[in-house]
């Protein structure tokens, strides 16, 4: 054999976190296989065994960022009813955007990170994180002023209208004001799932939803601030959950942060910004395609149906949340095989990854039919609203097995640097697939049209991801030739 690759991946686990180390060693890959001196599938069956405890903590993460919504609707709708339910889905859009900018530089250089890592470049990977933090402070600055001025007039494009819009201000005049804790909690808790901190992360997301929680209890039921107090409640949850990121920063003895790393190095800026467009668009596409419905469900069914599909979107968007953690949970790990040329490792987390997302995504689909009638009251909705979002939820929901394939073919494909698949699949659906279908299906069906919009742009995906999966795995099978 011509070429062989002397390395040496030593796997420990503490905390949930993955630690790995070169060494040089009489240790070859053969074939993208691992294998040391004595034989045995060594660092593939350690991979194995860390999956769950990346994979959990990751979905639980997710989850957490996007019950922060849910709760501010179920205490609004309790309190206000369909107007609140509806303003606060129309006006989470903006919210989205923000949460969106923090999540893909956070991600980004998250990715970057373990890429680095995995080539035991650890100046790169501490670049990446100082860079990845000065933009996230730039962006909260630039986002804050840029929607202070404007979310009035984005509200109104957004199909906001009477008092729908006026509560929807309300909200979004605080969201705004507390961009920079958005930013910075969501794009923060990537860089800890990276830096060997993934139940620290969880953690801190658990102790910001019990925050919010406490918050809209007191801010809406004890203080009667309505609508504005639930935003108030998330901004301060927020900013919590900033000052607890920023503070297991600081206290890493093992790796600080100097101030160097803060300065802004174009080459490091352009890999972590162009790996963040895919996680950007990864959380913000479900909003875009909520801007779509509320505006086919303002024109087919009123503030009512409005109000029905934000309870829908808050159920089923709580699903994809899940399963979008599971790609997310094995980034790091195919980040880090993809950067040591450990394509048996990668293979193994994708396939392991893949009968999960599809077994979790069955679970989620029988409980929300089983619960359909349930939903609408811990919501508060009208008789009306209810009756619309019984069948709403029965439609969406048969979209998430392919959601599930989707959203982990997208993690994997970013996690591997395949930037132009990732990216493809993120926006094709909100910027392409869901528009078309989304004008023609309610033209034919009403009502029902708009739910079947989601299945059948999932199913269109999925098909569109089968060609790129065999592209892509030509390309591995050329890269182990020339390795070997």
């Amino acid at each position: 054999m011509d070429n062989k690759i002397v390395a040496h991946f030593y796997l420990t686990q503490s905390r949930g976190s993955l630690y790995l180390k070169i060494y040089k060693t009489s240790c070859i890959i053969i074939a993208g296989s691992w294998t040391n001196s004595t034989g045995g599938n060594y660092l593939s069956n350690q991979i194995e065994k860390q999956f769950m405890r990346f994979v959990i903590p990751s979905m639980l993460t997710m989850l957490l960022q996007g019950l922060y919504i849910i709760v501010d609707g179920f205490f609004v709708g309790q309190s206000i009813g369909d107007i609140g339910l509806a303003a606060i889905n129309i006006a989470w859009p903006i919210a989205s955007i923000i949460m969106a900018i923090g999540t893909g530089i956070g991600t980004g250089g998250a990715v970057v990170m373990s890429l680095a890592q995995g080539e035991n470049n650890k100046k790169a990977s501490n670049l990446a994180r100082g860079n990845t933090l000065m933009l996230l402070f730039i962006s909260s600055i630039v986002l804050t002023i840029a929607f202070w001025f404007n979310y009035e007039k984005i509200l109104s494009l957004l199909g906001a209208v009477g008092e729908v819009h006026f509560q929807a201000a309300r909200y979004t005049k605080y969201i705004v004001v507390g961009c920079a804790f958005q930013v910075f909690a969501t794009g923060l808790t990537p860089l800890l799932r990276n830096s060997k901190k993934t139940i620290e992360a969880m953690i801190i997301m658990i102790v910001g939803l019990v925050a919010n929680i406490i918050l809209d209890a007191i801010f809406i039921i004890i203080l009667d601030k309505g609508i504005e107090g639930a935003a108030i409640a998330t901004i301060i949850a927020q900013g919590i959950t900033t000052l607890l990121c920023i503070i297991l920063f600081i206290k890493d003895k093992e790796n600080r942060i100097k101030p160097k790393e803060f300065r802004l190095v174009r080459g490091a800026v352009k890999k972590i910004l162009l790996t963040g467009l895919s996680p950007f668009g990864l959380f913000l596409s479900p909003s875009v395609i909520i801007v779509f419905n509320n505006l086919q469900c303002l024109k087919y069914g009123g503030d009512v149906a409005v109000a029905a599909y934000s309870v829908i979107s808050y159920v089923v968007g709580t699903g994809q949340l899940l399963l979008s953690g599971v790609g997310e949970g094995i980034q790091p790990l195919i980040s880090f095989c993809s950067g040591g040329n450990l394509f048996e490792s990668m293979k193994i987390i994708k396939r392991k990854a893949t009968i999960f997302v599809l077994i979790l995504s069955a679970i989620l689909l029988s409980s929300m039919i089983f619960l359909r009638d349930i939903i609408p009251k811990v919501f508060g909705s009208s008789p009306v609203a209810t009756e619309i979002m019984s069948s709403g939820l029965i439609i969406t929901s048969l979209s998430l097995p392919c959601v599930a394939l989707v959203k982990l073919a997208s993690s994997y494909f970013y996690a591997v640097g395949e930037s132009k698949y990732s990216s493809i699949i993120i926006y094709g659906d909100p910027i392409l697939i869901t528009p078309i279908l989304i004008l023609i299906l309610p033209r034919l069906f009403g009502l029902q049209g708009i739910w079947i919009t989601l299945p059948l742009a999932q199913i269109i995906m999925s098909i569109a991801i089968l060609f790129m999966n065999n592209m892509h795995n030509s390309k591995i099978k050329k890269l182990k030739l020339s390795i070997h």
